[in-house]
């Protein structure tokens, strides 16, 4: 019988050590690709609102219109619940507990606390006058949060720490860097700011918006005129590196939100009915997702077909709705 000699264990051994090992760095890289695009996303995410933020270190009060919206709704709950309470019966419920039941009694004399017994089949007479003393004790509640809220209110001044800026001469205001900007000198820095769109074919239609500015549909033209007449701050085919390898892409357009000082993107696709478009559109939208826009919050979508097209109604709805503005 021959036995192997030490060279050869000691060459396989080696041979298996080598495959241990290239399957360990192999695994190791995957790892360390994984955190390497992980830290790219996070870079990435951090750089864009950097750059969104450098113009101001304060951002824009939110504060008082919260207030005013929960105000308003106040307001309409302390209306509902007077209506019910003049509905409601008369007296209060009182529950008493023997062993593991409760009884009812329907009181109708403040200075006594026995009451009449509620039979327990009569759960809606027993509901109502529950109902009832729910409904003044947060009647009350909600009266007291809104004298809270006025008073606030009448001694809250956002406006004024922008007002500060906004006094000062032109050469005063060159020369300070300011806490919170207007909503207009914000757009105007925002829209200051150089990029390079995407080129034009030869061949491509000549559309313009009532800006002049060159666009690649009549969808757009109406989008472009719609956000620019409602006061919103766009930038047409500004470039944007995705998260995804710094791959670049051009938006539609990419529009401010002043209340937030936040960009928001809009896709319209224009030829749903096209397969092809179509498809390419779905990978397109699949992207974005990937790299962290998400419509509704970040990402607007428009589309149409030939046998629906985009109109001037549907593109003000969509603008009213995301930038809570007014105006036809």
């Amino acid at each position: 019988m021959k036995y192997a000699s030490p060279l050869v264990f000691s060459r396989l051994f080696l041979h298996i050590s080598n495959v241990g090992l290239c399957n360990l760095t192999y695994l190791i890289i995957c790892r360390m690709r994984s955190l390497l695009g992980l830290l790219y996303r996070l870079l990435y995410e951090l750089l864009q609102e950097g750059a969104m933020q450098s113009f101001e270190c304060l951002s824009p009060d939110i504060l008082l219109l919260s207030l005013q919206n929960r105000a308003e709704e106040l307001l309409r709950a302390v209306e509902r619940t007077k209506k019910s309470l003049k509905r409601a019966p008369q007296g209060h419920l009182r529950l008493a507990k023997r062993g593991n039941q409760f009884y009812g009694y329907h009181l109708t004399d403040a200075k006594s606390l026995k009451g009449e017994y509620i039979p327990k089949d009569n759960v809606s007479q027993m509901s109502k006058l529950a109902q009832k003393d729910y409904d003044e004790k947060a009647l009350r509640e909600m009266e007291h949060e809104l004298s809270l809220i006025d008073g606030f209110i009448a001694k809250y001044s956002p406006e004024e720490l922008t007002n500060i800026y906004n006094r000062m001469n032109e050469v005063r205001k060159s020369l300070v860097e300011p806490i919170l900007l207007s909503d207009e000198e914000y757009a105007r820095r925002w829209l200051a700011v150089p990029y390079k769109g995407k080129h034009f074919e030869a061949g491509v239609p000549d559309l313009r918006t009532a800006k002049g500015e060159r666009v690649r549909s009549k969808s757009e033209v109406i989008i472009a005129d719609t956000l620019g007449r409602l006061g919103i701050p766009y930038k047409y085919e500004c470039p944007l590196k995705l998260a995804d390898g710094g791959r670049s892409v051009y938006p539609d357009f990419t529009c401010l939100d002043l209340r937030t000082r936040k960009e928001l993107l809009w896709e319209h696709l224009g030829m749903m009915d096209n397969p092809e478009y179509a498809s390419l559109s779905v990978k397109k939208l699949s992207s974005y997702l990937q790299c962290g826009y998400v419509p509704g919050k970040n990402l607007i979508i428009s589309m149409e077909s030939s046998e629906k097209p985009l109109s001037q109604t549907e593109v003000r709805l969509i603008i009213q709705g995301v930038f809570r503005v007014n105006g036809k």
